[in-house]
């Protein structure tokens, strides 16, 4: 027996409920206060947290960690993202009188009977095991509470007398009206209480347990922490997005948060306010857990699902643990109430009614019919008690309250797709949520009820592991071969993945019709304000007293008479129940039975009741579905509509048959009066068009394959569209569509003057293209002329600027005195800066022209750089300036002479504008690129300057000490280069500080070595001695050859002169070393023709071309030949590395 005192506060607490739920219902102490009534719904949501929470997650913390949190977790989710979801549902249950989930969606899709029925079943055997885990929850807590065995009997087990005492509960004040729809503020206020209560005792815990561990020096934090640190377990994302649906999924959070919502504005309230209470609770549960691990051990003698409990009675706190053991009461009792009551409206209006109604006990049964209501309602409550109460005897004593908890939330998870599909999906249809209803909780039953059943002891646990038939793949823990998953997370995955893929497969394959989409508006945009049709009309000999008498019968004649006179009221009239009755008072009397038996049960009720009034069937149905009337009264709107359009447009059934057209539609196809009707197959109008001309077909006997050809490809339901031009030289655009119920709409334009306007269009066009063709042949013409002439006016231009600079370089050499080595400097420095000018307007001429084509190779960075180095040291160095580089050993991909001559202007404007300092050359990989860097320390270029550096000869002005200035070429040039071989260009500056500019280059893997390749041979020195060495120098500018003589002759060299190629010959008997020959010769021969005519003297005699042509042929010549190509003007630094070389070999 239980001590007394434990049977008394229970018995007090009780009686508690009894009071507020007593008071609450004669006296409305919130709902017209909307400062208090939005914390009311937001306490009552709270019965969310039933025993599974308050106990159970605390157990869940000590053995998972942070997998007690997805419980918690979902339901936040909801609140924070998908609290559009749950007003929604409110707005559409409030328009549409629904009365319980199932009626929510039986209303969805088609006031669907069976759908309804399906729901009703699903819900209530979901809900049987998390009965039993409330009144499991209770039986564990008074076994800890009193320090006994709970006696096995079931006169002796207090889950009996739970069982018994909430049943009473829920029928004294869940049952007291029939209008499910009518809110029960005694029932709510009581829920809200005992929401309260449960989260003061579990928050007086919690604190208990950090004051209990501060003061015996228990380092509470670091078990928290620990905990935390614990890695989540497999199902932890699966279990959040179950709690997430089971927010509204569950028919008890559907009731408290849908049915009872009394203004959906409470709604925005509640997400923080119900937030706050979860995140207390689930706060609350750490240093528990906690604290209970350090008292009792993780796994010892006392449960982790009793710990809430096992702390207070541990340390003497019995006041504590009494105030424990009555907020689980609380979460156990607020739940079974809750629950009873949803379900106890499903099985009446979804389950038994239909039954009673198909079976005529409304016609049979004679007066008040309410109460019979009521009392299916009370049984159902006292049958769900006892079957949750049976399970519960059932049940292995050793599942862990999560498991009963989870199992249902799986359950109910298989409403989700349609209610949430329902709310946003046209698409949606009946058939396709009754395929994934049926599926999916088929798959739950296999993966997870029978295998709890199992466990029980109901059968053999063989079958869980190798399979039913010793068929491994079919085992319910590892279906289909998947593994690696815990056994709630694979039963979920594989019963959702069902449930899912037949809703949408069938409702792809199964659409709504028209009646269907419309029926759905109201559940597809809840917030759109809906018009009244009009509803004037009366039908036979039925009358409003017929409606009221029939209202009365089920919801009790009190309840019927006030809801018809507030809706007389409603549409300004005063009660007259001798009218005829229209269509608006039969739907109003379905809403008001709606309200009651639910929404299939209503039209029941109605359609037997109009149908012994004398009504048709099809009338019946016309005026319930009010669908229907809005079709109708759009159909009339639709007409005007096509009646006033410039196109014509018919429109043919799924049976291709014609059901719509306009006036226009006859006038462009020329039909003759009486041609059109509804119902006629529109084969026949294609087989009379084509008879007319008015369909290509080579011979009268293609007429009926071309008929076939065009119905079936409406029936195919292929959107076209083509033009057809008439016999009277009318054209006009045809353009179909199929219609998503089946049938397809046709429209047809008359576009004639918009065919003629296209043609001179096009005209125009092609006379314009001509023009503009003949301009681009114009311009490119004079672009290569301009480049021609550049080429050839260059040659003459250079010839004398290298003989100038050979005699300023031999100058150079042979004088003694600064003076005059600094005068020629200044004019080495002034030819210079002339032979720039030239090679930029040859370059810029040849890139816009297009002459220049990459050569796209892979190299070694450094070599470019290095090569540089060698040109611009001995500059740097006579400045006074530090030349450095750093490279890595990478290659890269791009044209090496391209990329040089943009490195080569880089380092020589920082040559030129840097007074002081050094000047770094860097390479940079970035990503899959190396980005080749020219740093200095200059000037700087101001920030307005800086873009418009890359115009050609525009220059930053700036003096400077070395004599020379730029001309406005360079960066222009490397711009174009840039964007001939897509290398992106940068440019930054600072002014007094230096400037950076850089080019990006891909990166390329080394090329594969090539075996026939010989080793090469380190570059002679420029030092050696060039003493003995005979050269013949072969040019046609006798200017030219004076100054090479001159030149030559300071390094030590034997020069032999040759104007002519035959002067050469004969002059080739004096054994020359090296030859340098022009190319522009004016002779019989040109420069590479010579050097191979002079080397048939001697084999072995190397030969430079000297020329003022830098096209990439004569230089692809010259290579393949063997000859080293010196542009002109040439570098005597050049030069002379080429004939040291020379010299050694």
């Amino acid at each position: 027996m239980l001590p007394v005192w434990v049977v008394l506060a229970s018995l007090l607490y009780a009686a508690i409920l009894f009071a507020i739920a007593y008071v609450g219902d004669r006296n409305p102490l919130y709902t017209q206060r909307p400062w208090l009534r939005p914390t009311v719904y937001s306490l009552a949501l709270a019965v969310y947290c039933s025993s599974w929470t308050f106990y159970g997650a605390v157990g869940s913390a000590v053995r998972y960690g942070i997998g007690y949190l997805p419980i918690y977790l979902g339901p936040m989710l909801m609140l924070l993202f998908g609290w559009r979801i749950i007003e929604r549902l409110a707005l559409v249950a409030q328009s549409q009188n629904t009365v319980s989930i199932a009626d929510f969606m039986a209303s969805r899709y088609g006031r669907s009977q069976r759908l309804a029925g399906m729901v009703a079943l699903v819900a209530v055997i979901a809900a049987i095991p998390y009965l039993a885990l409330q009144y499991k929850a209770v039986t564990l807590s008074l076994g800890i509470l009193t320090g006994r065995d709970i006696q096995n009997t079931i006169l002796g087990d207090p889950a009996l007398y739970v069982a018994i005492l909430m049943a009473l509960f829920s029928i004294l004040f869940g049952t007291r009206q029939v209008d499910a729809t009518e809110h029960r503020p005694g029932l709510m206020l009581a829920v809200a209480f005992e929401s309260l209560v449960k989260l003061i005792a579990l928050t007086a815990v919690g604190v208990f347990a950090l004051i209990w561990s501060k003061r015996n020096q228990l380092d509470v934090y670091g078990a928290m922490q620990q905990l935390i640190e614990q890695a989540p377990p497999v199902g932890f994302v699966g279990q959040t997005l179950l709690a997430f649906a089971a927010i509204i999924c569950l028919p008890r959070q559907f009731h408290v948060a849908i049915v009872e919502c009394g203004k959906v504005a409470d709604i925005r309230r509640a997400r923080w306010m119900f937030g706050s209470y979860l995140v207390i609770v689930s706060l609350m549960v750490l240093p528990i857990a906690a604290v209970g691990v350090q008292l009792f051990g993780g796994s010892g003698a006392v449960a982790p699902d009793t710990f809430v409990l096992a702390l207070p009675l541990s340390q003497n706190q019995l006041t504590l643990a009494l105030a424990v053991y009555i907020g689980g009461f609380s979460a156990a009792t607020g739940m079974v109430i809750v629950t009873s009551v949803a379900l106890s409206t499903l099985v009446s209006n979804d389950l038994v009614m239909p039954i009673l109604l198909r079976r005529g006990w409304a016609q049979q049964a004679q007066g008040d019919m309410s109460r019979t209501v009521l009392w299916i309602r009370r049984m159902a409550i006292l049958f769900i008690s006892a079957w949750a109460y049976g399970y519960y005897l059932s049940s292995g004593s050793d599942t862990a309250l999560s498991a009963y908890g989870l199992m249902a939330f799986a359950a109910v998870a298989q409403f989700a797709p349609g209610l949430i599909g329902g709310l946003y999906w046209q698409g949606a249809s009946r058939r396709g949520v009754e395929s994934g209803l049926v599926l999916g909780f088929g798959v739950w039953i296999y993966t997870l009820l029978l295998p709890t059943l199992t466990e029980s002891g109901w059968f053999n646990s063989a079958w869980l592991y190798n399979g039913p038939w010793d068929i491994r793949w079919l085992s319910p823990y590892q279906l289909f071969g998947l593994t690696g998953l815990d056994p709630l997370s694979h039963g979920t995955f594989w019963s959702l993945l069902f449930n899912i893929s037949a809703f949408l497969f069938v409702s792809f394959r199964k659409r709504p019709g028209l009646r269907d989409r419309l029926r759905a508006e109201p559940f597809l945009d809840p917030y759109a304000e809906r018009r009244a049709l009009p509803s004037k009309q009366s039908y036979g000999d039925l009358y409003v007293l017929d409606l009221l008498a029939l209202a009365g019968r089920i919801v009790g004649e009190k309840k019927a008479t006030w809801a018809f006179e507030k809706q007389a009221a409603l549409l300004d009239q005063h009660l007259d129940v001798d009218l005829r009755a229209n269509s608006g008072w039969i739907q109003f009397t379905e809403l008001l039975l709606a309200a009651a038996v639910g929404a299939a049960s209503a039209r029941l009720v109605l359609t037997s009741a109009l149908r012994g009034s004398g009504m048709e069937v099809t009338t019946i149905v016309a005026i319930l579905d009010e669908a229907g009337q809005e079709l109708r009264f759009n159909r009339d709107i639709l007409l005007a509509t096509l009646e006033n359009l410039d196109q014509g447009v018919s429109v043919v059934d799924a049976e291709m048959c014609l059901v719509a057209w306009n006036q226009r539609y006859q006038q462009l196809l020329d039909y003759p009066p009486g041609m059109l009707y509804v119902g006629r197959p529109v084969a026949d109008l294609i087989r009379f068009n084509a008879q007319r001309g008015k369909i290509q077909h080579r011979h009268p006997r293609d007429i009926e394959e071309a008929v076939r050809r065009r119905i079936a490809f409406m029936r195919a339901g292929t959107s076209h569209v083509f033009q057809r031009t008439l016999n009277n030289k009318q054209v006009i655009e045809l353009r179909g569509r199929p219609l998503p119920g089946g049938g397809y709409v046709t429209s047809y334009s008359d576009v004639t003057e918009y065919k003629r306007v296209e043609r001179e269009l096009l005209e125009i066009n092609e006379n314009l293209e001509q023009r503009v063709a003949e301009r681009t042949q114009e311009a490119e013409r004079a672009q290569q002329s301009r480049t021609h002439f550049l080429t050839a006016v260059s040659h003459d231009v250079l010839q004398p600027i290298n003989a100038a600079r050979l005699f300023a370089s031999a100058l150079h050499d042979s004088t003694d005195t600064n003076e005059m080595r600094r005068l020629s400097e200044r004019v080495d420095a002034s030819l210079r800066a002339a032979e720039e000018l030239l090679d930029g307007l040859l370059d810029i001429s040849q890139l816009d022209a297009g002459a220049l084509q990459p050569e796209i190779t892979v190299f070694k960075a450094e070599e470019v750089v290095n090569d540089l180095l060698q040109q611009y040291a001995p500059l740097a160095k006579r400045r006074h300036l530090a030349l450095r580089t750093y490279i890595r050993p990478l290659y890269v991909r791009s044209d090496q002479r391209l990329l040089r001559r943009v490195l080569q202007n880089f380092i020589a404007n920082a040559l030129r504008y840097t007074r002081e300092g050094r000047i770094i050359v860097a390479g940079r990989v970035r990503g899959d690129a190396m980005e080749f860097q020219v740093w200095d320390s200059g000037q700087g270029i101001p920030p307005h300057h800086l873009q418009n550096i890359y115009n050609e000869f525009h220059r930053y002005d700036q003096s400077y000490d070395w004599g020379e200035r730029g001309m406005g070429l360079g960066l222009s040039i490397c711009q174009r280069i840039s964007s001939l071989l897509n290398h992106p260009l940068q440019a930054i500056s600072e002014v007094n500080k230096g400037s950076m500019f850089s080019i990006r280059v891909p990166l390329a893997p080394p090329p594969l070595p090539d075996p026939t390749t010989s080793a090469a041979v380190p570059a002679p020195s420029n030092a050696l001695a060039l003493d003995g060495l005979r050269v013949l120098c072969l040019d046609n500018d006798v200017e030219i050859l004076m100054g090479m003589e001159a030149l030559l002759s300071q390094w030590g060299i034997d020069v032999i002169t040759a104007t002519t190629i035959d002067d050469a010959l004969s002059k080739m008997k004096q054994a020359p070393h090296v030859l340098l020959v022009d190319y522009h010769l004016h002779d019989r021969l040109n420069g590479i023709e010579s050097l191979d005519a002079l080397r048939e003297h001697a084999k072995h005699l190397q030969g430079a071309l000297l020329t003022a042509d830098g096209s990439d042929e004569l230089k692809q010549l010259a290579r393949e030949k063997g000859y080293l190509v010196l542009t002109k003007p040439v570098k005597p630094a050049s030069l002379r590395a080429f004939l040291a070389a020379q010299r050694r070999d």
